[in-house]
């Protein structure tokens, strides 16, 4: 692994606190070899953002601050994948610090090419608290009994992977909140892969104080791991990490707590109850003597007396998770669909504080990028629209090499403006808006073409699913809800439509629409990589390549104001030919966004 780049992924949420050390010990494990660290924001309210600025101006190691998604802990930890520059990720958490020496450890382990990831070990803080000493002992009570180097499970946050065998995977599961890590690692290993647990990267886990932390934190927990056997069956009895003593907890206090209530409403009714009163009192011994052992043996390896209170903690712990089975359930019942927010409700109260997609734009900057090819009769009044229906946006036009009176007016009109000394197309000009929006810190980018097809008041239809946290990219169609035509174009139109549609999974009903917007995760995906010419058909391949969730909201098109459309007959031909030869390519071939020619070694 000599001489390889590594890129730190490090998504925050409201993680002030300990930033400072957690950046400082990822900073001492550079080696001389390339290293950057992205953190992503995820939408803290703490002044995470503005410490992280202050240590990106500090001129900490290869540090760059992401704009994060906000759709929970997972997707951000993909935008910075997405993002990264080398071919080894270490995704660390941040209430996690390195010690000296943990990249040498975990690197060492990935010089196996079978090994695709490599986790280190989290020991308890100095200085913690009751309930984050519970949980820290107890983690490494668990870590005491794996005896082997290779284990089924690695945990996101202390853990560096091979970015090829990430993207191969499909990254991670954005729909779970806790429990995302397992998930992740089931996939590896059911490809063919090998995951290794390394003692000597040691990390110091910042665990939560206080009961009420605790508590909260268990019941994600708990909800979470429901999601992952939902989805991996086989793993009901637990992995390396989490044994099938651990797993049956919930289940067993469960029962007892029925058996408790069935005693109870019995005696409240003047019946004997006896069976049900033994059997959840047998039930609660066997569960107290079993972390009675447990927290005996970890107090004799560390001599640390919180591991005494295992006993009281877990059955604490046992509760939360039998509200977690419950709550579960009841939304599987009402066929609910996952969110992270299930099992990380802290997400839904930072978002809230955010703001909703109602709020329209707020915090996330805005970007409206107008790709223009001699549209000087068009332009004044596609801005003046722009000004009256999204007054909040901010506006760009990229003059792509126009031989009318473009450039002369562009000083006039009162927005930004690039203009290119040759004819790119139209895709090649939304790439350079996309650049600039990247480098301007916005996090949204809408394309509004210059010929006033597009209405400026269906800007917010588009934006909601982003900001909402549903989808990376939308698509204005105006078919979505119409019949279809029988003219040649439209039955062209829907051809296309329906052979994307096959090869995306998604319906698509309006492959070659122009009124789009991307959320952060696409735009910075599509400024480095967003198809040249007439490329809407190509770009939906893509997003949809590259993980990006995308979707239709329908719009009204008009006809342009002035002027005659670019899309002659030869460009369109060759538009046509580039769409059949990226239906081809694009579904199978490796983005240099996927690793910039990165190999396993």
């Amino acid at each position: 692994m000599a001489g390889q780049g590594v890129t730190f992924v490090l998504p925050v949420l409201n993680g002030r606190r300990w930033l400072g050390e957690v950046l400082d010990g990822i900073a001492a494990q550079h080696d001389g070899r390339p290293f950057e660290i992205l953190a992503v924001d995820d939408g803290s309210v703490d002044g995470s953002v503005l410490a992280l600025r202050r240590h990106e101006s500090a001129g900490v190691l290869g540090l760059r601050v992401l704009a994060g998604p906000g759709r929970g802990a997972a997707a951000a930890i993909n935008c910075g994948i997405r993002e990264a520059a080398h071919p080894l990720i270490c995704q660390i958490d941040q209430d996690v610090i390195l010690t000296p020496g943990w990249l040498t450890s975990v690197l060492a382990a990935l010089t196996n090419p079978d090994v695709v990831a490599a986790q280190g070990h989290y020991v308890t803080g100095s200085g913690a608290g009751f309930w984050a000493r519970v949980m820290g002992r107890d983690l490494e009570q668990r870590y005491a009994g794996i005896r082997a180097g290779h284990v089924n499970h690695v945990c996101t946050g202390n853990t560096a992977y091979r970015a090829s065998a990430l993207h191969r995977i499909g990254l991670l599961d954005e729909r779970l909140g806790y429990g995302y890590d397992n998930d992740l690692s089931y996939r590896l290993t059911a490809a063919g892969h090998r995951l290794a647990f390394c003692r000597d990267a040691i990390s110091v886990h910042r665990w939560r104080e206080g009961a009420w932390g605790y508590l909260r934190q268990q019941f994600g927990v708990g909800y979470g791991r429901l999601d992952v056997i939902a989805r991996h069956p086989r793993r009901i009895a637990g992995d390396d990490v989490s044994g099938v003593m651990m797993m049956l907890h919930a289940p067993v206090m469960l029962l007892a707590l029925c058996a408790a209530a069935i005693t109870i409403a019995a005696a409240a009714m003047g019946y004997p109850a006896g069976i049900p009163g033994v059997l959840a009192a047998a039930l609660l011994t066997a569960l107290m003597l079993e972390r009675s052992v447990a927290g005996a043996l970890a107090w004799h390896r560390t001599g640390d007396a919180a591991a005494l209170g295992f006993c009281v903690a877990h059955l604490a712990r046992d509760l939360a998770w039998s509200a977690a089975v419950v709550a579960w359930a009841a939304r599987r019942v009402a066929r609910h669909a996952d969110q992270p927010s299930h099992s990380m409700p802290r997400l839904t109260n930072s978002r809230r504080r955010r703001g909703s997609a109602s709020d329209g734009p707020g915090p996330h900057r805005l970007l409206a990028v107008i790709p223009a090819f001699n549209e000087a009769k068009n332009l004044p009044r596609v801005v003046r629209e722009l000004r009256r229906h999204a007054p909040q946006v901010d506006v760009l036009i990229v003059n792509d090499g126009s031989t009318d009176d473009t450039a002369e007016l562009l000083e006039g009109l009162g927005v930004s403006w690039l203009t290119l000394t040759t004819r790119v197309g139209v895709g090649g000009a939304v790439r350079a808006g996309l650049r600039y929006a990247v480098r301007n810190g916005y996090h949204c980018v809408v394309r509004v073409d210059g010929d006033g097809q597009h209405r400026a008041s269906e800007i917010a239809a588009l934006f909601r699913p982003v900001v909402a946290g549903r989808l990376d990219a939308v698509i204005g169609s105006r078919f979505l809800h119409r019949r279809r035509d029988l003219t040649p174009r439209r039955a062209a139109q829907w051809a296309l439509a329906a052979g994307l549609s096959a090869l995306t999974g998604k319906r698509i009903t309006d492959p070659t629409s122009g009124f789009c917007l991307f959320g952060p995760c696409a735009v910075r995906l599509l400024g480095r990589h967003h198809p040249t010419g007439y490329a809407e058909p190509e770009l939906l391949l893509l997003l949809s390549r590259n993980g990006m969730r995308f979707g239709e909201v329908p719009i009204r098109m008009r006809a342009r104001l002035a002027g005659r459309t670019s899309l002659t007959v030869p460009r369109a031909a060759v538009a046509l030919a580039r769409t059949l030869l990226a239906l081809v390519i694009v579904p199978t071939r490796a983005l240099l966004a996927d690793g910039d020619a990165r190999g396993d070694d």
